[in-house]
């Protein structure tokens, strides 16, 4: 079933190409994978495999972000209720807390173009080709000035709202605390540790045909394929805490099976990542993960209530069900050739669905 879903999500243009990948701690040296379609289909057709790079969009958040300040809270280095003008003084809310950041519960907007204003000040007449040309250094000071400007709309702990904001200020103060570029601290402190591959972030402007297409992009005038599709995290340079990492199926699930079997974070403290959060009621996020909906979750029928998983925004995913302890990751680069394709919602659980039956079957 899951292969033939693959087919029928290709053929009905979901998205040009997928791979899906399965973990089961039953039998934690065996990946499943599985594909369908192709990673370009602009100007020219080019073919999937299972080993296919793609950009995981705000899986950044789940595999770099997040993990990485769970392993300083498993350090000590600071805990969950640690105010975040603690780290930075130059953030002006002595409310917001790291727990408030990871749960988007900081009372921060979803999103900002900030990348215009990168580009006007930097680039005022280049636009996007002379703004590569600025150094990622100047791009990312310029970016932590504006963020750290920012002031939340709502009182913290109050209300849940998905917010990317969030995820950049969390970034900027990771890299205060470690003293490192954030894909320097995610590589020392949490992928490096699990002894993981697959993953990575592409610093700079880089381009790559074996990397899954994403958009025709009408501002960067070319098809994105290897550079970030995310335009705040283009703008900065290839890295932020809310985008930028690119990675392969095996290389998602491989850092699924570290975190379960204890290769990054103590038992406790990963069980107070995954955790919901008691506030607001009814948010549904523990500290970094997303948990699935009452009604119509996108991890389909058979993910149980004890469940955590993430979406990105090119069309990626990953939940890992506690109970049954199973991990599914589904990749596809369904921004290419634009973003206005949004079949993904419906096809995610009929996938998800599909996968969980065929593991049933074969048990």
């Amino acid at each position: 079933m899951t292969l033939q879903a693959l087919r029928r999500g290709v053929d009905s243009r979901v998205a040009p190409g997928f791979v899906v990948g399965i973990w089961r701690n039953r039998e934690p040296d065996r990946f499943l994978l599985g594909l369908a379609g192709e990673r370009r289909q602009v100007p020219s057709r080019l073919r999937l495999s299972v080993e296919t790079v793609f950009d995981l969009a705000s899986l950044t958040k789940v595999v770099a972000t997040a993990p990485l300040a769970a392993a300083l809270v498993d350090r000590g280095w600071l805990s969950w209720d640690t105010p975040i003008s603690s780290v930075l003084p130059e953030f002006g809310s002595s409310d917001v807390e790291l727990r408030h950041l990871l749960s988007h519960t900081a009372g921060f907007v979803a999103w900002r173009s900030f990348w215009q204003t990168l580009r006007a000040q930097l680039a005022p007449h280049g636009g996007g080709a002379q703004l590569e040309r600025v150094s990622v250094e100047r791009r990312q000071s310029l970016m932590r000035k504006l963020i750290l400007g920012e002031v939340p709309d709502e009182k913290p702990g109050t209300k849940m709202l998905y917010s990317d904001v969030s995820f950049l200020l969390l970034g900027f103060m990771l890299e205060k605390l470690t003293g490192r570029p954030l894909h320097r601290a995610v590589e020392a402190f949490v992928w490096r540790p699990m002894g993981l591959t697959g993953l990575e972030f592409r610093v700079g402007h880089q381009v790559s045909e074996e990397i899954a297409a994403t958009e025709l992009c009408p501002w960067r005038e070319r098809v994105l394929q290897g550079e970030v599709h995310d335009d705040n995290c283009w703008a900065m340079g290839g890295y932020a805490g809310h985008a930028g990492v690119f990675g392969n199926a095996e290389g998602v699930l491989g850092f699924i099976r570290g975190l379960v079997l204890g290769r990054l974070l103590t038992p406790q403290t990963l069980a107070q990542m995954w955790t919901p959060v008691s506030s607001p009621v009814g948010c549904g996020r523990t500290l970094g993960w997303d948990t699935p909906s009452e009604v119509g979750s996108s991890a389909g029928r058979f993910f149980s209530r004890h469940s955590v998983g993430h979406l990105g925004f090119s069309g990626t995913s990953v939940w890992y069900d506690l109970d049954a302890q199973v991990a599914v990751v589904l990749l596809s680069n369904r921004v290419h050739p634009a973003r206005d394709n949004t079949k993904m919602k419906e096809f995610r659980p009929i996938l998800h669905d599909a996968v969980r039956t065929d593991l049933r079957s074969s048990e």
